[in-house]
């Protein structure tokens, strides 16, 4: 299977994987491994009156999960990151945006923003004899470059890991979930 073709299907099967966790949440009453996740979550079984799970597209949040308690009128929601474990070596996709929505959102200097466009093959490499024509490796950038742009993730460390782990907003991911 070529590369394309494995990407395609790891996506298919994350998007399964996702269905196939809703439908665990949703048959909760009967289904131990949904019953267990609830518990982690400091859910009283016993006080559950329902559980509703949805996918969410287009957020770090991939799976939302509503809680009703009985006797209360509130409903708790829960923001699920879904990732599946798709090969024996553990490799996912974490993110997928591009370097410009990171500029964007991190105010990343120009500097910055060229070493990490080159790692990523949105620029292609300009030094004599590459590993990979597509992309400049880490060690394969100048000491000089290598120190800017760790001093810079060491600044910023927290921020990064946040918005790529957990996201922004309303659809902000408060649990991850690997299946």
């Amino acid at each position: 299977m070529d590369l394309i073709e494995r990407g395609s299907q790891t996506a298919k099967d994350g998007f399964k994987n996702e269905r196939d966790i809703v439908e665990k949440f949703n048959n909760w009453k009967k289904d131990e491994t949904a019953q267990e996740w609830l518990k982690i979550m400091g859910y009283n079984l016993n006080e559950i009156e329902f559980v509703e799970a949805i996918i969410i597209s287009g957020h770090k949040t991939d799976v939302q999960v509503q809680v009703r308690i009985k006797l209360k009128k509130a409903i708790d929601v829960e923001n699920l990151q879904v990732k599946l474990v798709s090969n024996p070596r553990g490799f996912n996709q974490i993110d997928k945006r591009k370097v410009d929505k990171y500029v964007e959102m991190w105010n990343i200097p120009k500097e910055v923003e060229i070493i990490l466009k080159k790692y990523t093959g949105e620029i292609k490499p300009t030094i004599k004899n590459p590993r990979d024509s597509r992309r400049t490796f880490m060690d394969e950038f100048s000491k000089k470059s290598q120190k800017i742009l760790i001093d810079w993730i060491e600044k910023n460390k927290s921020l990064i890991v946040n918005d790529i782990i957990k996201g922004r907003g309303k659809f902000a991911a408060e649990w991850m979930l690997v299946a």
